[in-house]
């Protein structure tokens, strides 16, 4: 299980023949193999850790090859370590598989250095949704602030900014994004009733 709070990013350095993650030895330091990372909020399995000097290769399980080769080097991403048992759970739970994809289009800079970001979700889960509710946007937990048809606005922190890949974002760009599993199971249930 996963909540949304990145600590820590990586740098995309190889996709074929297996995923390979550059990352500093500090924040590899807990990162154990066979442990499960949420990589822009996929969850990925490590396979084996190489440690060189000041920077660590993560490499990942060719099972994940196909989400893998969406990834372009060098490419900023995020990672989150699996919660552990006894750890504080400050926000909601989430799986790390992606609910589906959305792009970003458009980001103001307001001036108490907040990001409004404007994402288009092209899918009928977004009738399910609502203002307040939180998402995951490539594993970052972010809260909706308006939403307009398909288009979901979210307030966006100088320090998310800072410690994510969300920063780097230009207009176009396509991210993950993951929904609560519950407001998935309630659209399904939903979605039977109506058929």
């Amino acid at each position: 299980m996963f909540i949304g709070v990145v600590k820590d990013t990586g740098i995309v350095e190889q996709t074929e023949p297996e995923l390979i993650i550059k990352v500093d030895s500090d924040s590899s330091v807990e990162i154990e193999i066979e442990s499960h990372l949420a990589v822009n909020g996929r969850v990925l399995k490590v396979s084996s850790i190489d440690d060189n000097n000041q920077v660590s290769r993560l490499k990942f399980f060719n099972s994940n090859l196909n989400q893998s080769k969406s990834y372009l080097p060098p490419e900023k991403v995020n990672l989150e370590r699996a919660v552990r048992l006894g750890e504080e759970i400050p926000g909601a739970f989430f799986y790390g598989i992606p609910t589906g994809l959305v792009e970003l289009v458009s980001q103001e800079l307001l001036s108490d250095g907040n990001v409004i970001m404007k994402v288009s979700f092209e899918d009928d889960l977004v009738n399910y949704l609502s203002v307040l509710d939180v998402v995951c946007l490539d594993g970052v937990l972010v809260q909706i602030i308006d939403i307009d048809n398909y288009l979901l606005s979210f307030n966006v922190y100088p320090n998310t900014l800072k410690i994510t890949n969300l920063g780097e974002k230009k207009s176009g760009n396509k991210l993950s994004i993951e929904l609560d599993p519950l407001t998935i199971k309630v659209a399904k249930i939903f979605q039977k009733q109506l058929f």
